[in-house]
């Protein structure tokens, strides 16, 4: 995540009767010491979701250059120097 900010007051927010009784859930299983502790979690996998799909989209990308042939075949150390030389 980008531009985290810190409020001194705590956020509340409006859950539907299934999510609190899903949090209520994970809390009693004993695997979240509380229900902040199974948002946060919960939180955390989704910015790891967010975060995978920006790199499957990038290696879909990449993918699809190679099929198009949009690439730069560096096989030997000279091509590879000029290469960064030209940068």
């Amino acid at each position: 995540m980008t531009g985290r900010v810190w409020y001194n007051a705590p956020m509340v927010v409006t859950l539907t009767p299934d999510l609190e009784n899903l949090v209520r859930e994970k809390v009693a299983s004993g695997d979240y010491r509380d229900e902040t502790d199974v948002i946060a979690r919960a939180l955390k996998l989704l910015d790891d979701q967010d975060r995978d799909a920006a790199l499957q989209a990038a290696l879909d990308e990449g993918e699809a250059d190679l099929r198009e042939g949009r690439y730069i075949d560096l096989d030997s150390d000279e091509k590879l120097d000029a290469f960064f030389a030209s940068l």
